[in-house]
């Protein structure tokens, strides 16, 4: 297990990434990985085909979005400043369908994945009882293909967690589509609070992501104060 993230981690990587906050100036390049990562790599995403021109302007304002709520870092190559990953983090007490028109129409391409998110932080999470600014939701993490395999990952997740804990979040929390994202999540001291199978979701008697294997995973993990 790599050493946690402060503004460089992985020095022991030839390409030594450095993690900071996402910031405007970063959409583009953050929004075209995240379109890159998001098509090729989510289960679930195979079964809607999304064209990668018309999925990137969402992404961009997507990004761009996230970038002003501060709560979602990037990594970029030390030496190059090349973009290696993201983390896309919000306060779960926040709707992403109620920023408007654009965002509303954005998820509505992926509604399937969106109401099994749902549905699984229904069985786990009592969103009553929660107050803003308590409760870190992470929403996706992605790494370019260059810099897998190096703990490019972990080192994201715990630069956001440091930074969540400085700003007063007791919690976070995760959905993990597949196996490799919830394994790096386990590494970072996360505990899997419950899982829906793909093979058991179904909306209108319509199973859509019946025959992928596995789950989306709800993870948890307490963080510690200051």
């Amino acid at each position: 297990m790599e050493r946690p993230a402060g503004n460089a981690t992985s020095a022991d990587h030839p390409r030594s990434p450095v993690y900071l906050p996402l910031k405007p100036a970063d959409v583009e390049e953050a929004a075209r990985l995240y379109t890159d990562v998001f098509i090729a790599d989510e289960p679930t995403t195979h079964r809607y085909a999304p064209d990668p021109e018309i999925f990137l302007p969402y992404a961009r304002r997507y990004t761009e979005f996230l970038a002003r709520k501060e709560l979602s870092y990037i990594a970029r190559d030390g030496r190059t400043g090349e973009i290696a990953g993201f983390i896309f983090c919000l306060d779960l007490t926040g709707d992403l369908a109620a920023e408007g028109a654009k965002m509303a129409e954005f998820l509505a391409h992926f509604r399937e994945t969106v109401e099994m998110i749902d549905e699984l932080e229904e069985q786990y999470i009592d969103r009553d009882k929660i107050a803003a600014g308590t409760v870190l939701h992470i929403y996706q993490i992605g790494v370019a293909r260059p810099y897998r395999g190096c703990g490019t990952a972990q080192a994201m997740i715990r630069r956001a967690l440091i930074s969540a804990r400085e700003l007063g979040f007791s919690r976070a929390v995760a959905d993990c589509t597949g196996p490799i994202s919830r394994r790096a999540f386990e590494r970072c001291g996360f505990v899997q609070a419950g899982i829906l199978p793909y093979d058991s979701f179904s909306k209108n008697g319509v199973a859509f992501f019946s025959g992928i294997d596995g789950g989306i995973s709800l993870m948890v993990r307490e963080i510690e104060t200051a």
